[in-house]
């Protein structure tokens, strides 16, 4: 973590609902293809809705930008710690339904 970064509390509103356009946007950045796996897009409006891990913070640099922490191992990433998790979801949520449709 940068000695200029600020440590931020994740406060989540539990009443969210990402618009359509969020969702969307969201899914192509996973890899969606879209309109084709329109089917999908709950994986998607799932992953903008996740907390992150306990270990896990939110950060703001001096630039106003949001990176996160994790405090246990030291490492940083400027994605949200949980969109590798969605995007596999996709993907092997994606492939399933090819394999099925063979």
């Amino acid at each position: 973590m940068s000695v200029d970064s600020m440590v931020l509390e994740e406060e989540l509103d539990s009443s969210y609902e990402a618009t359509d356009e969020e969702v969307a946007e969201y899914a192509m950045w996973l890899g969606f293809d879209l309109p084709h796996e329109k089917q999908l897009l709950w994986i998607a409006r799932e992953g903008l809705k996740a907390e992150l891990p306990a270990q896990w913070k939110p950060c703001r640099t001096e630039e106003d930008e949001i990176y996160y922490f994790n405090f246990d191992t030291g490492e940083s990433t400027w994605d949200h710690p949980c969109d590798d998790f969605y995007r596999y979801a996709f993907f092997s949520s994606s492939f399933a339904s090819i394999s099925v449709s063979l």
